[in-house]
């Protein structure tokens, strides 16, 4: 019976857009927009203006989310803004990390973030705190071949990129609902003549449910300078400061009670992000684009069962540096490297009390050449880094001994490399064809231990995309991207843990063990139909095998399918928009009791609802109604921490 009743939830979801398209009457005419919930409108692909665009072949599989796309979603935050990209999966816990976003199995290391195409070593604490308001697009590279922003390579990309502004305008937002939940925010931008700013300050802050223990609050503030003195010089630079405050809930049965035990919060949160770019076209075969960039981040760790305090502050500062030679009108050729220093006084996470310091080093070349309606694409990236001090490897024996190791000093890494190479073709109108591989080492996350308490060994992986798109005119516009991700020594959890007796800190294990996913994703996203709604669907199934004893089996910490669909409704001064997912049954034993081995999650289906009405004048103001899991359905992505259920929102917009 539960089977059928699931059939009737994805059923519809997925199949809605498709009926609204063949409801469409012939010649009609189809509005385009600037993007739809899932893949807007395809970046541009001059690379003189853009260095950092990834290479074409791997195209189906890069979502991006503009502003509309943003708004629709109802999304005050980044992680909440990607939950209906195809295979998106969202875990939701209440640890010092208190959300984890990864599509196609890609966990340990997940996905990396960066902002403005600056990648951030230590980021992973807070997309949830960091506001949409303040955000022009977020870009997705669900395949793990990005060579170009930072050192994602093997493990996707979430890059950032905030606003900028060619007009005056002025933004208004407040929003009230479940929970004592509040989102406000302003931002005020314009262009003047060479010279453009961007501002934007704001307060989130939620009590949680009674009782769990999840109270958080944070001020963020958002500020961007651009100079443009020619038509050949760009320079631009951004600034985000966040601080507040975040009580890490407490688990619930069934986890570990050692876990329901603690009670721990971050007091203060506090981060400063800074970068200054400089774009540089001489003429119209070169572009030079160079970045400086300070992160500095201050949280501070607090046991109120023990009243112990740890502070776990640290910065990086660096420079990217990447150079785009036109050849010949069909070939690029870009080239560039990275210097990034990483610095944790006190220690980080696993390592609170013993310094790190690391440089990290790495150059990349890509070459793209275009052959008639075929387009060649090739690259590679090194990497090295070099440790002035780290206080966390070579633990022998017993956990009991890691505060007693002697850090290492003045040591090189070894070097990784990754590459990739890849091809696409296209009619020029309404088809094309995408081809992409890659394989390179990917490197445990700095702080993880295995169950020998080590580092884990780095992992080897493969990658391999094959896609097509298909422009269906005022129909909309349909892809299909099969992927297989092969993993040799891939970094997994091992279900064991060690908890620290001083620090009260619980340092989950790792272990390498091979690994292997394949799929498929499939993606609609529509026009407007009768000037009025616009659709979108998408459905990926995968399946995840991994080793167990030299016997390759099914991998159950990942889901099977992931779908999502839901179509956006404008009618004059009206919006309405319903937005549904479907996450398949999943299991682990993260957080849970040892014995009672993994526990079941997923499987649950939710829908999202956002109901507004504009008072069009002067000055536009937008009230609004959001419904979030409006079906009040109960589940969990992580052990010990189900969701809330339905929340209620209320708010108010205006533009001035």
């Amino acid at each position: 019976m539960r089977f059928f009743s699931k059939l009737l939830f994805i059923i519809p979801l997925f199949l809605f857009p498709f009926v609204c398209t063949l409801s469409q009457k012939p010649g009609t005419d189809a509005i385009e927009i600037d993007s739809v919930i899932i893949r807007g409108r395809a970046a541009s692909r001059n690379l003189m203006e853009r260095p950092y665009t990834e290479p074409n072949s791997i195209l189906p599989s890069i979502s991006r989310l503009g502003i509309i796309d943003i708004e629709r979603t109802g999304a005050t935050n980044v992680v909440e803004a990607m939950n209906f990209i195809p295979g998106a999966l969202i875990e939701t816990r209440g640890r010092q990390v208190k959300q984890f976003f990864s599509v196609r199995g890609q966990k340990y290391p997940y996905p990396d973030y960066a902002v403005n195409g600056v990648w951030q070593k230590e980021f992973e604490e807070l997309p949830y705190f960091f506001s949409t308001s303040d955000i022009e697009e977020i870009e997705i590279i669900r395949s793990s071949a990005a060579l170009l922003t930072g050192l994602s390579g093997l493990t996707g990309l979430v890059n950032i990129r905030t606003k900028e502004y060619t007009s005056a305008e002025t933004r208004i937002e407040f929003e009230y609902g479940s929970f004592n939940t509040i989102h406000s925010h302003i931002s005020n931008g314009n262009k003047i003549g060479n010279f453009s700013y961007a501002a934007g300050l704001g307060y989130d802050h939620t009590s949680g449910p009674l009782g769990k223990h999840s109270s958080e609050s944070m001020t963020n503030l958002y500020t961007q300078i651009g100079w443009q003195p020619s038509g050949k010089l760009n320079v631009k630079a951004n600034l985000f400061m966040l601080n507040g405050t975040r009580e890490l809930r407490i688990t619930e049965v069934p986890a570990d009670k050692r876990y329901r035990d603690m009670i721990q919060n971050f007091d203060p949160i506090q981060t400063v992000l800074t970068n200054i770019k400089t774009i540089y076209r001489p003429n119209s075969i070169l572009s030079t684009e160079f970045q400086l960039f300070m992160s500095h981040r201050n949280p501070v760790f607090n046991d109120e069962v023990k009243e112990t305090s740890s502070n776990e502050k640290d910065y990086e500062y660096g420079l990217n540096f990447i150079q785009s030679v036109a050849v010949t009108p069909l070939n690029t050729l870009r080239f560039g490297g990275l210097y990034n220093r990483w610095i944790a006084p006190n220690g980080k996470r696993f390592y609170i009390g013993k310094r790190c310091d690391v440089e990290t080093y790495s150059a990349v070349i890509v070459d793209e050449h275009r052959i008639g309606r075929v387009t060649l694409d090739g690259g590679i990236r090194w990497t090295n880094a070099y440790l002035n001090e780290y206080g966390a490897f070579n633990i022998e024996g017993d956990g009991a001994a890691f505060r007693n190791v002697t850090p290492i000093q003045n040591e090189w890494e070894s070097p990784s490399v990754q590459g990739s190479l890849g091809a696409s073709y296209s009619t020029g109108n309404w088809f094309s064809l995408f081809f992409n591989s890659a394989a390179g080492q990917v490197k445990p996350r700095r702080g993880s231990l295995d169950i020998n308490m080590a580092e884990p060994l780095n992992e080897i992986r493969y990658k391999f995309d094959l896609g097509s798109a298909v422009d269906l005119q005022n129909a909309g516009k349909f892809t299909l991207t099969t992927f297989r991700v092969v993993q040799k020594n891939a970094i997994a959890l091992s279900g064991q843990t060690y908890l620290d007796p001083v620090t009260n800190i619980m340092r989950e294990l790792y272990e390498n063990r091979d690994q292997d996913q394949y799929g498929v994703e499939v993606e609609y996203s529509g026009t407007q139909l009768f000037n009025i709604v616009q659709p979108f669907a998408n459905f990926t199934l995968m399946k995840s095998m991994m080793d167990e004893e030299g016997t390759m089996i099914a991998n159950r910490e990942n889901p099977v399918f992931i779908t999502a669909a839901g179509f956006f409704i404008n009618w004059k001064s009206l919006d309405f928009n319903i937005l549904g997912k479907y996450v398949s049954k999943f299991e682990n034993d993260r957080f849970a009791v040892p014995a009672d081995g993994p526990q079941p999650l997923g499987d649950y289906g939710t829908i999202d609802i956002t109901a507004g009405y504009t008072l069009k004048g002067k000055v536009p103001v937008r009230f609004y109604l959001k419904s979030r899991n409006t079906g009040d359905r109960h589940y969990s992505t992580v052990i010990g921490y189900p969701d809330f259920g339905r929340m209620i929102f209320g708010g108010i917009q205006v533009k001035l």
